[in-house]
């Protein structure tokens, strides 16, 4: 099955609208429903658990950790603002026992509200914004967000002294 679909509603007009790498999104069995919402310009739902796990870090870390996972060449997928902290998609199960300080592991089945992959900073949609969009099926991986966040966070509170 081809993951790249175009999206066929003009409702989005104001977007840049091109192929949607959809790889990302297929395994929450919700495409539909997604697209049916980013259609209308509002936000899609899909749950946390069997496609991806979600870890939330606050928003000041958040962004040193990116760049972290960037600069070790670790495997970094979608990366979303949201107005309660960071969302980082990650592989399933590998956050597993999540346990780093300030930083969450939303609970599977948690509804995790998506704005269409256009909505990439500065752009947002109901306080939500890409900072690393999603493309294909690659996803973070827990093991090195924690190591990259664990620095950053470390890198943050030397720094305030």
């Amino acid at each position: 099955m081809n993951p790249t679909l175009t999206h066929p509603d003009a409702d989005l007009s104001d977007l840049i609208l091109g192929p949607l790498e959809l790889g990302w999104l297929r395994p929450t069995g919700r495409v539909s429903e997604v697209l049916r919402a980013w259609g209308h310009g509002a936000l899609g739902e899909a749950p946390a658990g069997p496609a991806w796990d979600v870890v939330r870090l606050p928003t000041g870390t958040a962004y040193a950790t990116v760049r972290r996972l960037r600069a070790a060449r670790a495997p970094l997928g979608p990366v979303l603002a949201t107005p309660l902290g960071v969302d980082f998609l990650l592989a399933p199960g590998s956050a597993d026992g999540w346990n780093a300080p300030g930083s969450t592991r939303l609970p599977d089945r948690t509804l995790v509200p998506l704005p269409h992959p256009d909505y990439a900073e500065p752009r947002h949609l109901g306080g939500r914004s890409w900072i690393v969009r999603p493309t294909g099926t690659q996803l973070t991986d827990g093991p090195a967000l924690r190591d990259a966040y664990t620095a950053a966070r470390t890198a943050a509170q030397e720094a305030a002294r």
